[in-house]
Order: C-alpha cells, then structure tokens, then sequence
C-alpha cells in the first residue's frame, strides 16, 4: 500500500491512458488533492486514517469514475538533528554525533534538524535545545538555547573545552512543515 504523510504536501502522479491531462479530475477524501503543473499535490489531514483518491475523467460531454487507490496516512518521523559546517574545501557538512576539531566547532553558529533519508528531504526549524557540558571535578554545566543558535553561555563552555572532552546537544525541539512540534534525538560531541 502506497503512504502518503499528513500536514505536507505529497507529490503523486494522476495519468489516464488515451486522455488529455486536462480532462483528467480527481478528489481525495482525508485531505485535500490540487492540481501542480503535470503532478499533483495530496495533503492529508490525519494520520492514522486511511485516504482514498479517486479518478474521473471527462469524454466528450460524460464523466465516468474510472479508478481509486487507497493510501495509508502516516505521521512524519522525527527528523535527525545536526550541526553544520564547512568542510576544509568551504563546503557545507553535517555533524550528526562522535568526534569533531574543537576550531570547526567553535565557528558554527548552532543546530538544524532534517528528515534526510533518501526518500524524504524536509528541514525542520528548530526552537530551542540544551547543551550538558562537564566541569573537571565532573559536575554538570547545563545550558539553554531558546532557538536554533547556540547562546553566549554555550558558546564560551565550547570555548572552554579541552582536546578529548564531550558535551552533549538534548532536549532539541523542532517544528516541522506539519506544524508539530517535536523533542528529538541527542547528539554527542567528542572534541578532538
């Protein structure tokens, strides 16, 4: 059974063999179903509730019903957060957790998160996230950012931190295009 993800737009093909694209209609129910240049545009609205399109097309003056196909309505998964960066050649990378040179990580400005695993590509906005830095006597040091942006006090822990130290990045919260907001994974870092 084909999925479809609810509060996005998905992309779906409609073709009638032997008809125009323009006497081709179709509807959905659990959402909405517009018409994108030669695709077409479904939008779920609740997950769990399965969505059927349905096909008509018009010849000469009738319009007969010709198909419909069932989808599964699904949520979006969680995105991944990461910090991005500049590779050596200026490059943008992704730092999704382990060991990263203390100088790439002083010059990034904060964390994204993305759904990005080849079959979906959708960037989340992130509002608020907390960094747990460690004292030399092994206290906790945490911090809040109320945003995508690592604030003043984050920034100076990472300044702070010594060759073979960690932090760690939790509590990330991301809104995505759904308009759910989301707490998602830890990213450790190693600096080396």
């Amino acid at each position: 059974m084909n999925v479809l993800y609810a509060g996005i737009g998905n992309e779906i093909s409609i073709s009638v063999p032997g008809i125009a694209p323009q006497d081709v209609s179709a509807t959905m129910t659990n959402g909405s179903l517009v018409r994108k240049g030669n695709l077409w545009e479904a939008k779920p609205v609740a997950a769990g509730r399965d969505a059927t399109v349905s096909i008509s097309a018009r010849t000469g003056s009738q319009v007969r019903q010709l198909a419909s196909k069932n989808f599964r309505v699904r949520s979006l998964p969680d995105p991944s957060p990461y910090i991005e960066y500049a590779d050596a050649n200026g490059n943008p990378a992704v730092f999704k957790g382990g060991n990263l040179a203390k100088a790439v990580l002083v010059n990034t400005q904060g964390i994204k998160a993305a759904i990005d695993d080849g079959i979906l590509n959708i960037p989340f906005r992130v509002t608020g996230f907390r960094t747990l830095f460690f004292d030399s006597m092994g206290n906790a040091i945490p911090e809040v950012s109320e945003g995508s942006r690592f604030s003043e006090r984050q920034k100076e822990q990472i300044r702070r931190l010594q060759r073979g130290k960690y932090f760690y990045i939790s509590g990330v919260k991301a809104i995505g295009p759904d308009g759910l907001e989301r707490e998602i994974a830890v990213i450790e870092v190693r600096v080396n």
